[in-house]
């Protein structure tokens, strides 16, 4: 059983069965030298491949990197049986499928239907084979209707659609990728990175190109390494990447001195990537998450809590492949896409070497849930070192209540003081949509008169910009403040882009200086406002007002995304 990061182990999981076998395999072309017209005695050779030898095994996922010019596509041609070699010799031992430009041979004139027929006849495909995956094509292709239009019609990410389909559904011992894996929108995509996937849990033998060094990690077992067309590498997935940014440092030239210093976060997400996409379950199902449990301060399984309280998410999960270098995220968004706040454990500085199979979970604490009133969604991922695609991604897909009453619409309930003291909770009636369209406005009113507002640290010096959690005070000072008994002053804080974080309310009286101290100030980083006013509860109006005229900065050590952080905690577990 495993609490902490664990040593990582090489286990391909492949067969010993040579499919590919490779020996001095080379590749020449020959073009005419510049500036030359006579073809005769003027050629000039080019090799492509420069004796490779390789073996491939069965339910292998192998990466060809290196830089462009060397030697990959020719290398996976030959593979495919696209391209014959110079000299050596191949042996292939399977059917061998190339994915490579997508849609080959299509015609606009026909029908998406008849372009699979015709395509899947250019792969080598039988009639009869076609026939029987034509439902799993059109399934897969999420075309629908459009099947039965002219190619014609079809949007580029359509046609990609259709021909990743076609090829991804013809039987194959072999599978040739080169540089088509980022196929359609992202959930097509996470739909394609999941079937191959799934060709690696019924061993099926891939060798693939890409550029991302992310996706080659992810999905290989092992690589090789080429640069002009010779084989410089071959061995363990993270040694050749490894090696291959090494060689193409080489290549850099850098000026300055190295940075010493980790650079301040100024901006982070504060939005939903995509609310179309709540309610669904991605990912490349390395990893599946079984079951979430919310759980409230004393224990019990909970979906409503109050602000302020605990909230512990405890994360199921079943491991079917070794996953390096992983790690766990839960992102909270209030219902209208607004970003809460998104931890996950890189942010947060753990390393997590490797999820070898078998049963876990993982547990986030939220030591008090400073959100105010109204519905949330959880978003909960286990993701890759980089996330470029989640093992399991269960996007706003648990739902999460705050409990109480919340007329104003403030997404934060932050802790402050308030001098003089007082808190008058009726308040909270207040129509702030007097203001909606007042941004950075203003509104005088005879017998108030607004001095200064400023911002101070903990040392009392007066600043803009702040460090996330860092003690901030608030000076509001009048130099004429006549009001009546049912006048209020209102302090609003809210992020630049005009969503409103939290609402401060004291009863006025005859003092015109008034401080709020945030013991921790928890914003996150980006841009935020202030608005002041003073409210008549009499007449239900603002006599007075200044909508969003006092910004301020936050910053943060960390990468966190989202609005506010929240003091949390970790803890997993597997065996």
């Amino acid at each position: 059983m495993t609490t902490s990061p664990i040593k990582t182990t090489e286990n391909y999981n492949i067969k010993m069965t040579k499919v590919i076998e490779l020996k001095e395999i080379s590749k020449k072309y020959q073009f005419l030298k510049t500036g030359v017209r006579n073809i005769k005695g003027n050629v000039e050779d080019f090799w492509a491949l420069k004796d490779i030898s390789l073996d491939v095994y069965g339910g292998e996922i192998l990466g060809i990197i290196g830089r462009n010019g060397a030697g990959k596509t020719s290398l996976l041609n030959i593979i495919a049986g696209v391209l014959s070699a110079t000299q050596g010799k191949a042996n292939i031992n399977g059917k061998v499928l190339g994915l490579f430009n997508l849609g080959v041979g299509f015609q606009d004139e026909l029908t998406g239907r008849e372009n699979i027929f015709l395509n899947g006849a250019i792969m080598g495909a039988t009639r009869k084979e076609l026939e029987e995956k034509l439902d799993s094509i059109i399934e897969f292709s999420e075309l629908g209707n459009f099947l039965n239009m002219p190619l014609g019609t079809y949007s580029q990410g359509m046609r990609l659609r259709l021909g990743f389909s076609i090829i991804i559904n013809l039987d194959f011992d072999i599978l040739a990728i080169d540089e088509v894996l980022a196929v359609g929108d992202a959930l097509f995509q996470n739909k394609c990175f999941q079937r191959l996937m799934d060709f690696k849990r019924e061993g099926k033998t891939l060798v693939i190109t890409n550029q991302s060094m992310d996706l080659i990690e992810r999905l290989c077992d092992r690589v090789i390494l080429l640069d002009h067309g010779r084989l410089l590498f071959q061995g363990s997935t993270s040694e050749g990447i490894s090696r291959y940014r090494t060689l193409l440092n080489t290549e850099k030239f850098f000026v300055g001195p190295a940075q010493k210093h980790r650079k301040l976060v100024e901006n982070t997400k504060k939005w939903a990537d995509a609310q179309s996409n709540w309610g669904k379950k991605l990912g490349t199902k390395e990893i599946i998450i079984d079951k979430v449990e919310l759980r409230n301060k004393f224990g019990w399984k909970c979906s409503k809590i109050n602000s302020w309280q605990q909230l512990e998410i405890k994360v199921y999960f079943t491991i079917r492949n070794t996953a390096k270098e992983p790690h766990f995220g839960i992102a909270i968004f209030r219902n209208d896409g607004v970003y809460c706040y998104g931890p996950n454990t890189a942010f947060d500085g753990y390393s997590i070497t490797e999820l070898s199979p078998g049963k876990g979970y993982f547990i986030l604490k939220y030591h008090k849930l400073f959100l105010a009133p109204g519905g949330y969604k959880l978003s909960i991922a286990i993701w890759d070192k980089f996330e470029t695609l989640a093992f399991d991604y269960h996007e706003g897909y648990y739902n999460l209540t705050i409990k109480g009453k919340n007329d104003v619409g403030q997404l934060l309930n932050m802790p402050f003081k308030a001098y003089p003291r007082g808190h008058p909770k009726n308040l909270f009636t207040l129509n702030l949509g007097i203001l909606k369209d007042k941004w950075e406005e203003k509104l005088e009113a005879e017998g108030v008169q607004l001095g200064e507002v400023k911002l101070l640290n903990q040392l009392n010096e007066e600043k803009d910009i702040f460090i996330t959690n860092e003690p901030v005070k608030l000076i509001i000072n009048f130099n004429k403040l006549n009001s009546d008994k049912d006048c209020y002053l209102w302090i609003g804080i809210y992020r630049e882009d005009g969503i409103y974080c939290q609402g401060i309310t004291q009863k006025l009286n005859k003092r015109v200086i008034f401080k709020i101290f945030f013991p921790k100030l928890p914003l996150l980083p980006g841009g935020y406002r202030i608005s002041l006013g003073v409210w008549d509860s009499k007449v239900k109006k603002f006599k007075m007002y200044h909508h969003g005229l006092y910004p301020f900065g936050m910053v943060f050590e960390q990468e966190d995304h989202g609005t506010v952080y929240l003091e949390h905690s970790w803890f997993w577990r597997w065996k």
